[in-house]
């Protein structure tokens, strides 16, 4: 079943007050900003490290729902930050770390795969949050200094003006990692993570939208909780337990569902204090309910049109088609068996890509509640929509 994309021209302009730009067409933001982490990263991590991520660049899964290759991306289509992009009829953004670029005048992405919101893994990862932010200031004087040479006037066209800066929605969407590397690298407990890294995590996203406020005096923010923990195929490998109790009915984790609990209320009360400290009506400040979407097509996959909302989409089999030691696209010899991470031949059949990656349709799913819930709070009207029609054809209306 189809549906047209004027159903969505007609819901968001229900919801959404318009503003019109110079062409006489509606606009939303001039341009978007993404930070982050795997969900807004666009090929800054294969920028990085080319040589690390050379399997991405001819095997599939990446990219192959959508882009039929891969697209610089840790998952088999599409993100968020593309489908918001597209939604708003932008262009899919670039990536600061591949360099010279054709046009950023929509805005760019400095989310780094695999990154954190505090410094807890720079052993791993060094691209933190603080670090993606300091690139946006680079960025910001470059554009500065650009636009008040007059004999880069031509070079300008292809950049973001002063007002986008300050005009532009903020997408952050962090903090997966930092519990990651609590856990796998430092062994630290459930017990330890709760008293110690759940406020650093939170207080340094509540910090970088202050920054962003008042450095950049930026009006929109966008800012993600995270997805269950407990129920990632990493985790549920990594962690299996013979104790049942360690279970909800739907074969989650409890304990590692706990902290995603405890960082997604954590964070959105410390965003709320924040969001009634700015005095004006120009800034809002959006909280992304990401772990009840994503809580949604776990528990209830058959809904969402999927099989099973527990296992990888690229893995090496049963019980979640998961194996630490052998990551997707990669071959391993351990105890003398041969185990090939290969995608598996239905993508449609599983919510998640590996480890802790969700596939295009999830982040097709988020994005389409994310346009839903939020267009009249931020007193916009989407004029172009990129066709978002999967998620209406499998009955997701949040």
């Amino acid at each position: 079943m189809r549906f047209p994309s004027l159903v969505l021209l007609v819901l968001c302009g229900i919801l959404a007050q318009g503003q019109r730009d110079d062409n006489g067409g509606h606009r939303c933001f001039p341009a978007i900003f993404g930070f982050g982490d795997d969900w807004g990263d666009v090929g800054n991590l294969q920028a990085l490290y080319p040589a690390d991520l050379e399997k991405l660049e001819d095997e599939a899964p990446y990219g192959m729902s959508y882009f039929k290759k891969p697209a610089r991306r840790l998952s088999d289509g599409r993100l968020m930050l593309d489908f918001v992009a597209q939604a708003l009829g932008m262009p899919l953004l670039s990536s600061y770390a591949v360099g010279v670029v054709s046009n950023l005048q929509h805005g760019i992405s400095f989310a780094v795969a695999g990154s954190t919101a505090s410094s807890i893994g720079l052993q791993q990862n060094p691209y933190h949050l603080m670090i993606q932010i300091q690139w946006l200031q680079k960025l910001e004087s470059d554009v500065r200094d650009a636009l008040g040479n007059q004999s880069l006037a031509k070079t300008t066209e292809t950049l973001p003006n002063e007002q986008s800066f300050q005009e532009g929605l903020y997408m952050i969407s962090t903090g997966q990692n930092d519990y990651r590397y609590a856990f796998f690298r430092d062994n630290r407990t459930v017990r330890e993570v709760e008293r110690t890294v759940i406020p650093y995590v939170v207080e340094n996203i509540t910090a970088t939208v202050l920054f962003l406020s008042t450095t950049f005096r930026a009006a929109n923010f966008m800012v993600f909780n995270l997805p269950p923990l407990g129920c990632s195929p990493e985790f549920l490998t990594s962690f299996a337990s013979t104790d049942p109790n360690d279970y909800d009915t739907m074969g989650c984790l409890i304990d590692y569902n706990r902290i995603t609990v405890l960082h997604n209320e954590r964070l959105r009360v410390t965003l709320d204090v924040l969001r009634a400290s700015f005095r004006d009506s120009v800034r809002r400040l959006i909280y992304v309910d990401m772990a009840a979407m994503v809580t949604g097509v776990v528990y209830d996959p058959e809904s969402r049109g999927f099989q099973n909302g527990l296992e990888a989409c690229c893995g090496t089999g049963k019980p979640y088609n998961y194996d630490p030691r052998c990551s997707c696209v990669t071959q391993r010899v351990i105890r003398g068996r041969n185990l090939t991470a290969r995608a598996c031949s239905n993508p449609s059949t599983t919510p998640f890509l590996g480890d802790l990656s969700l596939r295009g349709v999830v982040h097709n799913l988020v994005a389409l509640s994310i346009m839903i819930r939020s267009c009249s709070g931020i007193l916009c009207i989407i004029y172009k929509t990129y066709t978002l029609q999967i998620s209406l054809a499998r009955g997701y209306l949040p």
